[in-house]
């Protein structure tokens, strides 16, 4: 199972980088897993909290992937309305099994003109997450394949809960992340 990790200007390092650690851990215990970022281009994007990260894939070059992770960021609707970017996302939004927001994420599938009617969102960006789509209460919505969250920790248990759905064994990355907050 392959899961990329969509970075964009200002995405939120806080929503990426325990995903990309919950697949490093389940990969390690034997889990047939592989995690990786993937941006327009392999140019540093600069994060939320401003670290600069590069992805290890330019969207032009990116293995197939299965799951899709779009961590929330300020620059999520003006990323969705590059044009390299909806010709990549329409070329593989048929194969994807399943697709995970974060914070902000509908705004993304809104403005590619995919954002579920109910969605979740991290109360900071209720305004305007509510131009694409009615803000739910809960904290995950899965409608179809697309699961919107309030980002953060919602959208690592929203993962997870997906892989264990697919068989995976997530006892050792709740194991690890538990000794976190001991």
């Amino acid at each position: 199972m392959r899961i990329g990790v969509l970075l964009t200007m200002g995405f939120l390092e806080a929503e990426a980088a325990p995903v990309l650690d919950a697949v490093r851990i389940l990969r390690e215990a034997g889990a047939g897993i592989e995690g990786f970022t993937l941006a327009k281009s392999r140019h540093a994007l600069e994060g939320a909290a401003g670290t600069v990260w590069t992805a290890k894939y330019a969207l032009s070059a990116r293995p197939e992937l299965d799951l899709l992770v779009v961590p929330g960021s300020k620059g999520l609707a003006r990323a969705a309305r590059d044009l390299q970017i909806e010709l990549w996302f329409e070329e593989v939004w048929p194969r994807l099994e399943a697709v995970f927001l974060g914070a902000n994420g509908p705004v993304f599938l809104g403005e590619l003109g995919r954002a579920p009617r109910l969605v979740a969102a991290h109360p900071a960006y209720a305004d305007e997450v509510k131009r694409y789509a009615k803000l739910g209460h809960e904290t995950a919505y899965a409608v179809g394949k697309v699961t919107t969250t309030a980002g953060y920790l919602f959208l690592l248990g929203a993962l997870l809960d997906h892989l264990q759905s697919a068989g995976l064994d997530i006892e050792p990355v709740l194991g690890q992340m538990a000794l976190a907050f001991d």
